[in-house]
């Protein structure tokens, strides 16, 4: 009786074979899953860090109160309305006060010192009144200087502050009756009645170079 010995060779090398296959498998079962261990760990744990979360929280607290404190509120926004309206309308109160205190004190000086005569060759004058004080009123016109007697001409206007600076009186506390020639190309002469008093008025006036024009008399008429 012969033995097969290539028969026996044959299934012990399967068996071997397989053994080994499956080893392998079993080998990289285990290495996924523990892969899978280890990225599941790491993902759950680094998402429910509470260190990283509690800073997390408070950064993002952190940019929103910087937010809001740079962020001015309804209130803050309407007391800065409020203020930038009470800045524009302090400014033209400032400036109607600073003009009536100059007009005022214009008075002042033209009432503390005018010399009144009442001694005059001319039957139609009750008094003459002069002022050492009367300055020129100042003037925007550069030189040589042409006086001009029109009404939108800024010589014009000029020439109504220096009879203002003269009498005191604003434009519509008088009636101008006359505004034109003195006698020569730097002189003119303002007849105007006080509206209120009905006083009649000639003021004369006098261009100073660079400097405006000047009351120079005041005479108060009967009649213009």
């Amino acid at each position: 009786m012969s033995l097969d010995f290539n028969k026996g060779g044959s299934r012990y090398g399967r068996t071997t074979k397989r053994k080994k296959t499956n080893m392998v498998y079993n080998i990289l079962i285990g290495v996924v899953f523990i892969f899978i261990i280890v990225l599941g760990s790491s993902l759950f744990f680094g998402k429910n860090d509470p260190t990283t979360d509690t800073e997390n929280q408070l950064a993002n607290d952190q940019q929103q109160n910087e937010s809001d404190e740079n962020t001015p509120t309804e209130d803050e926004k309407a007391e800065e309305e409020e203020a930038a309206r009470s800045e524009e309308e302090e400014e033209p109160e400032e400036e109607e006060s600073q003009e009536e205190d100059e007009n005022e004190e214009n008075e002042n000086d033209s009432n503390s010192e005018t010399e009144v005569s009442e001694n005059s060759d001319d039957p139609n004058v009750i008094k003459t009144m002069t002022n050492a004080g009367w300055g020129p009123v100042g003037t925007s016109q550069s030189e040589p200087h042409t006086s001009v007697y029109d009404e939108n001409h800024i010589d014009w206007q000029e020439k109504l502050n220096a009879v203002h600076a003269a009498t005191g009186l604003n434009s519509g506390d008088y009636t101008l009756m006359f505004l034109g020639n003195g006698g020569s190309e730097h002189h003119a002469v303002a007849s105007i009645r006080n509206k209120s008093t009905g006083e009649n008025f000639k003021i004369y006036l006098e261009w100073v170079t660079n400097e405006g024009w000047k009351p120079t008399k005041v005479e108060q008429v009967k009649a213009l």
